[in-house]
């Protein structure tokens, strides 16, 4: 190596050893530059935007010089802030809030919708609108905002802006986001006046429309034009853009109006279809503009002249002035319904001078007037008619039952009325002895005194005169009408009997307005009826007052006779042994004589008190507990003992029970004492009865069941009421007091009996069996009539020792 090249060597190992051994010059990390970026924009002496990736800061200017740039260069000076947030790597909300800076220091620039265009856009846009409005002749604002995704306020400010400078056309008045050109309304005002002129009848407006190509506005707004230059030969009727508008030319409007005079001045009328055929829509409207002189009247269907008023008002006036009637019909045209003719008649009457002649008139039958003078001359005849209805509705008692039913509802609409303030009172005496302590009785007695009252108050009502009906509120007076339209004594066909007898009602086509005459004489006749049946009914009252007292007395006997039967019949029953036997016969006498007492003391109680039921059939518990809450208060309770009474096994309890229903309380009845003096007449004829009806009989199973009865009666001195089913009770009874061959006799009889009832009537034994007995019943009968008591002893002596 030469000499010179290790000197180079030394100098450049001496510059290493000196560049290790020197300090090294100060450099900052990526770290320390985020750090010092961060304290400078804590302290706010820097201003920079991060990019979206964060490795990048710009300044608010240089990120509005590159906005501005992006828009420059962007094709058509129009840019979306989202695209720039792609391009430039910044966040949106910050190239927004620059955006926002760039419009309001920009005049040249706006920022729309997200999107920011320059003032060469809009130019550009208010060409290309100018050159579609030159090809289309028309062009709104909504087919602007669809074609260019900009607001249509946005663009209705670009056109107006550039309206005859860049765009040239005009703004349609009615629509102000229209605009079109002259030509164009030129060319289709020109349509519309020759489509116009070849009209020679009707044509509505949308089928112009159709034939013409022109919209509905432009129409309208041509039409307008036109009319003010007198260009038009008719007239537009309905509303705009209704769908309804018709164009009616004036040719044909003169064709109407002659034939309308025409047919008004030879019939007198105006028929409403006949001017829809013409095509007069509006044909009431049209009449007042046509006719404003004529005094018209206007029906469903015509407008009628004085030329058809005045006849009928002159035949109205003739049947008030002669109290008879008259049928408008005839005088009116053919075409006329009833209906009309009674819109006819009661404008008619509406004149002053048939008000004049103070005449009350009805019409019927939509066209006949009737006056009052010839109803009343009708009715004359049921005079007679309605005497002759009240004596037999009295007589068979209806009117006092319509009489009770009223007073009962009439009761039932006081006590509804009433019962607003009674609750009140209630709460008040309820908030009173609540506070009063327990001194006020709990809930049970507060139910008790208000059930007294409201029965105590309807007593009262339910207990008054006949008369009290005809002296109620007007309430109750509407109850009572109500009521009495139940009774009828006269039907509608009873009435238009007698009417059909009438000489000026015997024509054949006058069976509706007999009918209608009949509907109206109804409630009045009736009303007559019923206030004659109340003369009638009053008349007969103190005549009945005496049968009545007859009636009281014949019950009071009859009710002590069958109470006597039942005290022998319950000695009767206590001579079996078995107390099995006697409760079932306690049941039969219950379910028998015990009811038959208790249904005549119900039956009496709601004839004294009114009260309304089907007497036709036999009482039954749930009429009997109607009847039981309809009576007076103080009854109520000891019949309704007695009706309780009845579901018992115990004679004895129902006795006392009618014993106290029969007293003064209840029915003011006298119930006998028992009288053992009395008995045996007692016994002897109900045996007598008993005989007489063995005697008659021909049924094998009666004539057993009767002798079995007297044959008891005779052996233990007692009556028995039992029914068929106890025969054989009563035969093993008997068999200890009767001789052994009587005995046979009748258990022989007995078997056949029930061998009788389990054969068929086909089956062949039936007639021999039916035979055996009718050959035995002579000695049955001979038994019951010859046996004595004493038969008994003899018995006895017979048996050997």
């Amino acid at each position: 190596m030469a000499a010179a090249e290790w000197d180079e060597v030394k100098r450049l190992a001496a510059d290493f050893q000196r560049a290790q051994l020197s300090s090294t010059v100060q450099r900052l990390s990526e770290r320390n530059c985020i750090e010092v970026v961060t304290k400078l924009l804590d302290l706010k002496l820097l201003d920079v935007v991060f990019t979206t990736d964060g490795k990048e800061y710009v300044t608010p200017q240089q990120l509005t010089r590159e906005i501005r740039d992006e828009l420059y260069v962007h094709a058509g000076s129009r840019i979306n802030l989202v695209e720039l947030v792609k391009l430039l790597g910044v966040d949106l909300n910050q190239i927004a809030a620059r955006a926002t800076e760039i419009e309001r220091t920009d005049q040249n620039c706006s920022l729309v919708l997200g999107q920011l265009i320059d003032k060469t856009y809009v130019t550009h846009i208010a060409e290309e609108i100018n050159e579609k409005l030159l090809q289309q002749g028309q062009i709104t604002i909504g087919e602007l905002t669809r074609h260019y995704d900009l607001p249509s306020d946005f663009l209705q400010t670009v056109v107006e802006k550039n309206l005859g400078k860049i765009i040239h056309g005009k703004q349609d008045k009615s629509d102000h986001q229209v605009f079109f050109t002259e030509s164009y309304v030129a060319r289709n005002g020109a349509r519309i006046r020759g489509a116009l002129a070849a009209a020679l009848r009707p044509i509505s407006v949308a089928t112009l429309l159709s034939q013409c190509g022109v919209e509905e506005r432009l129409f309208y707004s041509i039409i307008g034009n036109l009319t003010e230059m007198k260009q038009v030969p008719g007239v537009i009727t309905g509303k705009q853009q209704s769908g309804s508008s018709m164009y009616i030319p004036a040719i044909y409007s003169k064709s109407q109006n002659d034939w309308v005079n025409s047919f008004y001045k030879q019939n007198g009328y105006l028929e409403y279809d006949a001017l829809m055929r013409l095509g007069i829509v509006d044909h009431q409207l049209f009449i007042h503009k046509h006719f404003p002189n004529e005094k018209l009247l206007f029906l469903p269907s015509f407008a009628v002249g004085p030329n058809i008023t005045d006849p009928v008002e002159a035949a109205v006036e003739e049947a008030i002035a002669t109290g008879s009637m008259v049928d408008i019909m005839p005088l009116l045209p053919s075409l006329f319904e009833p209906e009309d003719a009674e819109e006819i008649l009661t404008e008619v009457l509406k004149n002053t001078k048939i008000k004049s002649l103070n005449q009350n008139v009805h019409i019927f039958c939509n066209t006949i007037v009737v006056t009052d003078h010839f109803i009343r001359k009708l009715t004359k005849p049921f005079d007679a008619v309605i005497q002759k209805k009240a004596e037999e509705v009295v007589g068979s008692g209806a009117y006092l039952l319509a009489q009770a039913d009223s007073k009962l509802q009439n009761n039932r609409s006081l006590i509804e009325q009433d019962e607003p303030s009674t609750k009140a009172d209630r709460k008040e005496e309820r908030r009173k002895k609540a506070a009063g302590g327990k001194g006020g009785g709990g809930t049970q007695g507060r139910e008790t005194k208000t059930k007294s009252t409201k029965k105590k108050y309807l007593r009262g009502k339910v207990t008054a005169g006949d008369d009290s009906d005809e002296e109620h509120t007007p309430e109750s007076g509407k109850m009572s009408r109500s009521s009495a339209h139940k009774l009828e004594l006269l039907s509608i066909a009873e009435i238009k009997d007698v009417l059909a007898t009438d000489e000026s009602l015997q024509e054949e086509d006058l069976g509706e307005l007999i009918a209608e005459i009949a509907n109206h004489l109804h409630p009045s006749l009736n009303k007559s009826g019923l206030a004659a049946a109340k003369a009638v009914f009053e008349s007969t009252m103190a005549s009945t007052a005496q049968n009545r007292r007859k009636t009281h007395s014949e019950l009071q006997d009859k009710l002590n006779a069958m109470f006597m039967n039942v005290r022998l019949f319950e000695k009767g029953l206590k001579q079996f042994s078995d107390k099995d036997i006697q409760l079932q016969l306690s049941k039969y006498l219950l379910k028998t004589l015990c009811t038959e007492i208790t249904n005549e003391i119900f039956s009496y109680i709601a004839q004294e008190n009114m009260i309304q039921y089907d007497q036709a059939k036999e009482l039954s518990p749930e009429v009997r507990m109607k009847i039981l809450n309809d009576s007076p208060n103080e009854s109520k309770e000891p019949l309704l003992k007695l009706h309780k009474s009845l579901n018992t096994n115990s004679v004895e309890e129902v006795l006392n029970c009618i014993e106290a229903a029969l007293g003064p309380r209840v029915c003011d009845m006298v119930l006998r004492r028992p009288d053992k003096k009395k008995e045996r007449p007692q016994l002897l004829e109900h045996r007598q009865a008993l005989l007489e009806q063995l005697t008659s009989s021909k049924d094998p199973a009666l004539v057993l069941h009767l002798t079995t009865l007297i044959l008891f009666q005779v052996v233990s001195q007692t009556m028995l009421h039992a029914s068929g089913r106890f025969v054989s009770h009563i035969l093993v009874y008997l068999q200890s007091h009767v001789t052994a061959e009587v005995f046979n006799t009748l258990q022989q009889y007995h078997d056949l009996v029930l061998k009788l009832l389990r054969t068929s009537s086909d089956d062949i034994n039936y007639v021999h069996i039916m035979c055996e007995l009718q050959e035995g019943m002579p000695a049955i009968k001979e038994i019951a009539t010859s046996f004595k008591k004493h038969s008994t002893t003899e018995k006895f002596q017979q048996q050997p020792e």
